[in-house]
C-alpha cells in the first residue's frame, strides 16, 4: 500500500536540514505547516513517536485540514495506534478517497474487514486509478469470503492495468482460492515477468506449481525466491517440502535445517525434519525435532502423534503415551 507516497516523494526531493525545520517550528509556533513538515521529516527517519508529536501540533492548528488529518492518521497507523488513527478520520471527516483509503487499512488492522471493505470500495470510486486500493480491495474481499466480487474486479482491473504485477499476482491467488490452479499458474507467470525481483511472487508461484502436481517447476520457483530473499525461513520450508516430495531428502534436509536455523520457532520445519529422521530410522533425532514441533506450536495435532510414535521406537513408553493422550485431546 502506498499511502503517504506523494507527500513523502516531495518531502524527499525537497527536504531541509533538520536544524533548519526545528528552528521554523519554534520561530513560527502557530504554522501548522511547519510543523508538518517536520513530522515528515521524522517519519522518514523512523522516528514516529516524535512524528506523531508535530502532526498532532499540526492538526491542533488546523483541524479542518484534510492534510494534516491524513498525516496524523497515517503516523498513528504506522506506530501501531490503529484505534487512535480511527479517531482521527473520523474527527477529520475528509472523504477524499486518500482519506478513505486509509481508513480502510486502519478498520484492517483492527480486524474489521467488512467495514475496511465498505471503505475501500468508496476509496477505488472515489479513484478508479488506484491500482493499489483496488489491490487492497481485493485482499479485503477476500476476508470476508466476497472472493466473486473480488474475482469481477479483477477482471477489469486486468485490463484497466496490464502492467501491474500486484493485480496479476491478486488474480492468481484469487484463482488458486477458488480451485482453478492451472489460471493461477497463468497470473503468477505474468506477475513475476512483470516483477521479476518479487521473492514473494515467486514463492507464490511455487505454491501454485506444486498444485499442479509440477514440482520441478515449484522448486525452480522456490530457489528463485531465495536467490532474491536468502533470509526467508517460509522459503526455505518450502523448498524443503518441494525437496521432500521429490525423494530428494538429503537435500530437503538441507532446506529445512536452514529454514529452522533462521527461524527455531518454526514448528513446521521441525515437525518436517521429523519426519525425515523417521524415514532414515533416527528415532532419537525424530523425538528431538517433534518435540521442538508441538513447544512451537502446541496445536500441531500431527506433531504430537509422530512425538508419540517416535518416542515408543526410541522405547520410551511412558512419553509416547504421554504425547500420544495430548494427540487425543486436541480437536
Amino acid at each position: 500500500m502506498l499511502l503517504g507516497a506523494q507527500w513523502l516523494l516531495v518531502a524527499t526531493l525537497f527536504q531541509p536540514g533538520e536544524q533548519d525545520l526545528r528552528r521554523a517550528v519554534e520561530s513560527h509556533p502557530s504554522d501548522a505547516a511547519a510543523h508538518s513538515r517536520y513530522g515528515i521529516f521524522l517519519q522518514q527517519q523512523g522516528r514516529v513517536i516524535e512524528a506523531v508529536a508535530y502532526f498532532r501540533s499540526a492538526f491542533d492548528l488546523a483541524p479542518r485540514s484534510p492534510e494534516h488529518g491524513y498525516n496524523l492518521a497515517l503516523a498513528l497507523l504506522h506506530g501501531g495506534r490503529a484505534t487512535d488513527a480511527l479517531g482521527i478520520l473520523d474527527k477529520q471527516g475528509s472523504r477524499t478517497a486518500d482519506a478513505l483509503a486509509l481508513r480502510g487499512a486502519v478498520l484492517n488492522a483492527l480486524d474489521r474487514p467488512a467495514e475496511a471493505a465498505a471503505s475501500l470500495r468508496q476509496a477505488s470510486a472515489a479513484d478508479p486509478s488506484s491500482a493499489d486500493t483496488l489491490y487492497d480491495l481485493v485482499l479485503t474481499l477476500l476476508k470476508v469470503d466476497a472472493s466473486a466480487e473480488a474475482a469481477k474486479l479483477l477482471d477489469s482491473a486486468r485490463r484497466r492495468f496490464p502492467r501491474v504485477s500486484k493485480i496479476h499476482a491478486a488474480s492468481g491467488m484469487v484463482a488458486y482460492l477458488l480451485g482453478r490452479n492451472a489460471e493461477a499458474v497463468r497470473f503468477y507467470e505474468t506477475a513475476v515477468r512483470l516483477e521479476p525481483n518479487g521473492a514473494d511472487l515467486f514463492v507464490a508461484l511455487g505454491d501454485v506449481y506444486d498444485a499442479t502436481g509440477d514440482l520441478p517447476r515449484a522448486e525452480r520457483a522456490y530457489r528463485r525466491s531465495l536467490q532474491l530473499d536468502a533470509a526467508a525461513a517460509p522459503a526455505h520450508l518450502k523448498l524443503g517440502k518441494n525437496l521432500a516430495k521429490l525423494q530428494r531428502p538429503a537435500e530437503a534436509e538441507r532446506a529445512l535445517a536452514e529454514a529452522v536455523r533462521i527461524d527455531p520457532a518454526s514448528g513446521d520445519a521441525h515437525f518436517q525434519l521429523g519426519k525425515l529422521a523417521t524415514a532414515r530410522g533416527d528415532h532419537t533425532a525424530a523425538v528431538s525435532h517433534h518435540r521442538a514441533a508441538v513447544q512451537a506450536a502446541p496445536g500441531l495435532k500431527e506433531a504430537w502423534y509422530q512425538l508419540g510414535i517416535s518416542y515408543k521406537r526410541a522405547g520410551d513408553e511412558a512419553q509416547s503415551a504421554a504425547a500420544l493422550e495430548q494427540f487425543r485431546k486436541l480437536p
